[in-house]
């Protein structure tokens, strides 16, 4: 499975056009509190033995990828650090709170026609939706990683599912 979805991510890397710098993620991006500009923070939860991430489907009323797949998350607010920002936006987006420790960064990189860095983690789970509570957009689910890119993801929610999976 990891081999067939490994292919598809290849060719599907290889025809993104949008640039996009790639820097490593470290430690001072995800608890430096100095920085006053702002960025966007977000991911998603992996279940490690059904094989699939946790997605949020957005609604049609947002400006931005309405009714698309995309992952929990969005832009800092005051001093916030990436890390912090993105446990506000699982609890406002699903109900959850999420410990500190268990958030994984997966990557981030600066968004040049955007002008904003995109700072994106992930969190092992294997919660029910049953425990969570819609509180923005139109749905969430666990989506198998066989079929994720079957389903309308945001280009960069697309892009960042390859970067993980390449890292499997």
């Amino acid at each position: 499975t990891h081999r067939v979805i490994r292919s598809i991510i290849r060719n599907m890397h290889d025809s993104c056009t949008q640039q996009v710098l790639y820097r490593p993620m470290i430690k001072n991006d995800i608890t430096n509190r100095e920085k006053k500009e702002s960025f966007f923070a977000g991911g998603f939860f992996y279940n490690v033995k059904t094989q699939s991430v946790l997605l949020h489907l957005r609604d049609d009323k947002t400006p931005i990828h309405p009714n698309q797949w995309a992952f929990f998350g969005g832009m800092s607010e005051d001093n916030e650090t990436p890390k912090e920002c993105f446990m506000r936006e699982i609890k406002e987006e699903i109900g959850i709170d999420v410990e500190t420790d268990r958030i994984v960064p997966l990557c981030n990189y600066f968004i040049k026609d955007r002008g904003t860095w995109r700072y994106v983690f992930y969190v092992q789970s294997e919660l029910p939706t049953s425990t969570m509570k819609l509180g923005e957009g139109a749905d969430f689910r666990w989506i198998p990683l066989k079929d994720v890119f079957a389903y309308d993801l945001t280009e960069k929610t697309r892009q960042d599912l390859e970067t993980f999976l390449r890292q499997l």
